[in-house]
């Protein structure tokens, strides 16, 4: 029963959430900064954005906010995912496009 009532707890934060939207390295062009070609965009409540690799399930937090509650929400390191710059040796593509657009999906 306390197992029951903790996994519903650790969920409900997710079934408040805006549905999810699939973005793409199609869609961002250069900007694209995961190695995944597709992932699935959300708005969490609290302004946390996060992405879903639709392939394995594993969610990932990309701003203050989500990474607040990565340990509640069960997030993954976005280093798992994140894409290095080609044009910048040892740095990695930024996120802020793809946090701008997820900071969309909350309002």
């Amino acid at each position: 029963m306390r197992n029951l009532f903790l996994g519903l707890l650790l969920a409900a934060p997710l079934a408040l959430a805006a549905p999810p939207k699939l973005i793409s390295a199609e869609e961002f062009g250069d900007a694209w900064p995961f190695v995944p070609e597709e992932m699935h965009l959300q708005c969490l409540p609290g302004n946390a954005v996060v992405v879903t690799d639709p392939e394995t399930g594993r969610m990932y937090g990309l701003n203050g906010p989500a990474n607040a509650k990565a340990r509640q929400l069960g997030l993954d390191a976005l280093d798992q995912v994140w894409a290095e710059s080609s044009s910048i040796p040892g740095t990695k593509v930024s996120v802020g496009s793809v946090i701008e657009a997820g900071t969309k999906l909350c309002n």
